[in-house]
Formats: structure tokens, sequence, C-alpha cells
């Protein structure tokens, strides 16, 4: 069981690092103040000394470096143990020593200091645990504290009744300190989580409308290529076939001239034109993943007089162009078949899945075929479709049968090293 704190976290185990050198601090200094005004009993004055010591041995330990990353997940539970037991068996066995020396207790500043020494473990216990493990621990030392007292009298007599009716009302108090801490620990992290995901879908609208901005300006720079270039050169083309037609036979050189040229715009037009279909954004590239097989599904669907439904991520998973852009070919593929061969009247698409895997189905109601042995138009197609998912190391699956239309499922999970 490993456990990791956050920034919250660790901001409060390093306030109850100095709560607890704070404490320790001034029972060392009530210590050193001089009769008459610090307590003179020596009851009283070795309870101090325990409490110094029981603190002091708190702060060091939450100070000791890289203890927490060796213990983890048992790093808080002995401390605030610690923090929270101590304190009520020195309490108590001061009680039991100042009645056999014949001395009268102070119910009331002691239960004060217990319940300030107890609230800092409380705080802690509440923002790291579940409110049942909170409730029940200190429930039980609530318990734990009146039966203590209990035992260590041997009952209950006058002088101990109002230490025993204090450690019971200390139940029900810290319980609902306890409740108010973990609901706004809860209510932190809900917000926190919310906040997370806004900041993840504002990062990945801003991604897409980058992606889009540079789809729309490589399209626009396609267009106006087109307009210009390629039409300047297919002009210039035209014309240097009309010049050749009017130059002499025997004018050698200059129609080897334009025949250079000519090759020369030719190549040309041809890195042009190339150059034109690398700039043009494929739908893909231009929608993202989910809206380009939506808009392939409604395109299949007005194509093939079919009715189709979509089932689609609202958010895309954090999937690589590789992945995406296979994925899409698969779907296209069987929208494709759909279209030429089946006949459908209905069909579906569903795309699901994770960063760590993807799932598509694509299912229609047409005529279906042998799935064993697909007919030739059929077969390219069904390749294309089991390579692209070898090539991604998925799997599919190809369902089929005369008259029970088709279902291709494929699957793809992330490979971990």
């Amino acid at each position: 069981m490993k456990k990791t704190y956050n920034n919250t976290d660790q901001n409060l185990i390093r306030i109850f690092k100095y709560f607890s050198g704070g404490v320790a601090l001034v029972f060392i200094l009530f210590l050193m103040i001089p009769a008459p005004l610090a307590t003179g009993d020596p009851v009283s004055r070795r309870a101090m000394l325990l409490f110094f010591i029981t603190y002091t041995f708190i702060f060091i330990y939450l100070t000791i470096p890289r203890l927490e990353e060796r213990l983890k997940s048992w790093f808080l539970p002995p401390v605030l143990a610690a923090a929270s037991l101590i304190p009520i068996a020195i309490i108590n066995a001061k009680y039991r020593a100042l009645l056999n020396a014949g001395i009268p207790i102070n119910t009331l500043d002691d239960t004060m200091t217990v319940t300030i020494l107890l609230i800092f473990p409380l705080i802690t216990t509440a923002w790291n645990y579940r409110y049942p493990i909170v409730f029940l621990f200190f429930v039980v030392l609530g318990l734990l504290d009146p039966l203590l007292i209990f035992l260590v009298n041997g009952g209950i007599t006058e002088e101990i009744f109002g230490a025993f009716n204090a450690s019971l009302i200390r139940i029900p108090a810290l319980a609902a300190v306890g409740f108010m801490i973990t609901e706004l620990r809860n209510h932190q992290r809900q917000e926190q989580k919310m906040l997370e995901e806004a900041n993840r879908k504002l990062q990945e609208y801003a991604h897409a409308s980058e992606r889009l901005a540079v789809s729309r300006e490589r399209n626009r720079i396609a267009r106006d290529m087109h307009d210009t270039l390629a039409h300047t050169l297919s002009g210039l083309a035209i014309q240097l076939e009309a010049v050749d037609t009017i130059i002499k036979p025997d004018n050698t050189n200059l129609k080897n001239m334009i025949d250079t040229a000519r090759q020369t715009i030719r190549t040309g037009l041809h890195e042009t034109r190339r150059t034109l279909k690398a700039l043009r954004a494929s739908p893909l590239e231009d929608l993202g993943l989910c809206q380009a097989v939506a808009q392939l599904a409604k395109d299949a669907g007005e194509r093939g007089n079919f009715q189709i439904q979509t089932e689609l991520p609202e958010n895309t998973p954090d999937w690589d162009d590789n992945l995406e852009e296979n994925v899409y070919r698969i779907a296209q593929e069987a929208l494709e078949n759909i279209v030429r061969h089946s006949h459908a009247r209905e069909a579906s698409i569903k795309l699901e899945g994770s960063s760590e895997s993807l799932t598509l189905y694509v299912e229609d109601n047409g005529r279906g075929f042998n799935a064993d042995q697909p007919s030739f138009d059929d077969r390219y197609g069904l390749w294309g479709i089991k390579e692209r998912s070898a090539a991604l190391g998925g799997t599919v699956q190809i369902n089929s049968r005369p008259g029970k239309g088709t279902q291709i499922l494929f699957e793809w999970k992330k490979e971990h090293d």
C-alpha cells in the first residue's frame, strides 16, 4: 500500500510539526518558570516534563529527512496515535498520582489542555483518511479516556466525576469536528477534480482550435497556390504548345529549348500538385477522429440511403496520430462496404476507449455474406481492415451470414514495457 501526500497534505503535516514543536516549547517554558508562578506540586511538573518529551519526539519524528519516503502510508499513523493516546495516558496518570498524594485535581484545566492537544491530531487524521476511520479512531480514543479513568481509580468517585463526564462529552465534540473537516476535505478534492477536468477540456479545446486554425491556413495556402501558381504554369504550358506549332521544323535549337521548357513546366506542375495534396488537410486533421468518423457516417448514410446511428465519445482520448489515422481508415472502409454491397436499411457505428485502449464497432442489417469466403469485391476491403488492425497490434472480428447483416469489431490495447 503506497500513499503519497499532495501539497495540501504536506502543508498540514508541516503545520503539525510546528504545532508539536510549539507545544514542547510551551511546556519547557512552564518548567523553567520559578515558583510560585509555576505549578508547584511535583506531580504536575512531572506531567509537564512528559508532555515536553512526547512532543519533542513528535517534532523530531516529523523533521527526519526522507522518513516519509521510506514509510509511505505508515508515516502518519504512529505519530497520530502517539499525539492522541499519550496525552490521555499522562493526564490519567496525573489524576491517580494527585489523588494518592491527597492533592485536589483541576478537571477543567486538564480537560481544556487535553482537548487542545487532541484537536490537531484530529485535523490531520480527518484530512488524510476517510470519515469512518476518523470516527472509529476518535470514538475508540474517547472511550479509552473514561475507561482508563474508571480502571485506574477503581470506579467513579466524586473527585474524578468531572473528568469522567468531560471525557464522555469530548467524544461527540471531536467526532463533529472530524466530520466537518472531512466534509471540507471531500468538497475541496471534488472541486479540485472538477477544476482539473475543466482544465483538461480547455486544453483539448485549445488544441482542437489550434489544429483547426492550422488546417484552415493550410487549405487557404493550397487554394491560393492552385489559383495562381498552378494556373499560371498550366497556361504557360499551353502557350509553349502553341509556340511549338508555329516554329519552323528546321529550327532545331529553338525546338529543343521549348521542349526543355515544357518538361520543366511539367515537372513544376507535378511538384505543385504534390505539394497541394500534402497541404490540404484530411478530415481527420481538420475535425479530429470523433468528428471525422461522425462525418463519414453521415455521408455514408446519405449515399447508401440508410439510417445510421453513431455513438462517439464527447472528448477524444489521448490517442497517437498513427492510431487515429488507421482507425479512421478502418471505419471508412467498413462504411464504404455497407454503401456498396450491403443494401442495408439501418447501420450503427460505435467508438469508445481511453488513452490505454480503443474499440470500434460497425454493424448493419444488410444482406450479409459468408465471412469465411467473402466475394471478390468484398475481399480487398476486408483485407485492408485486417492489415491495418495487424499493423496497429490490434484484433479485428468480422461476423456475417447471408441475410443476417455484418458486424465488424476492432479492438486495440496499449502495450506496456
